[in-house]
């Protein structure tokens, strides 16, 4: 009788080893997905604010494209600034005569 109370209690042991063991796994890995965790949210945090600056400077562009002329429009917008340029140096020319 006293051998089977002593099988019993070294069972009872050994599982009570075995869950300490496992809590301590567990615990340890508990840890570690905290960090990730709490790596994640930064990132997470971070790209949101990427994200609302890509979306700012698009509708920035946006509007540049609207307020803007367009390709056609401002070379001939540079042909005249350039051709008035020329009327004015003539004119300063004549004047320094």
């Amino acid at each position: 009788m006293a051998s089977e109370l002593q099988d019993t209690l070294d069972r009872i042991i050994n599982k009570s080893n075995i869950l300490i063991e496992k809590y301590r796994v567990l615990a340890s890995e508990k840890e570690e997905l905290e960090v990730k965790l709490e790596l994640l949210q930064e990132d997470n945090e971070r790209l949101r604010k990427d994200n609302e600056t890509l979306k700012q400077e698009n509708e920035y562009i946006k509007m540049a494209r609207e307020i803007a002329p367009s390709p056609e429009k401002a070379a001939q917008v540079r042909s005249m600034i350039s051709s008035l340029v020329r009327d004015i140096d003539k004119c300063i020319n004549q004047l320094n005569e």
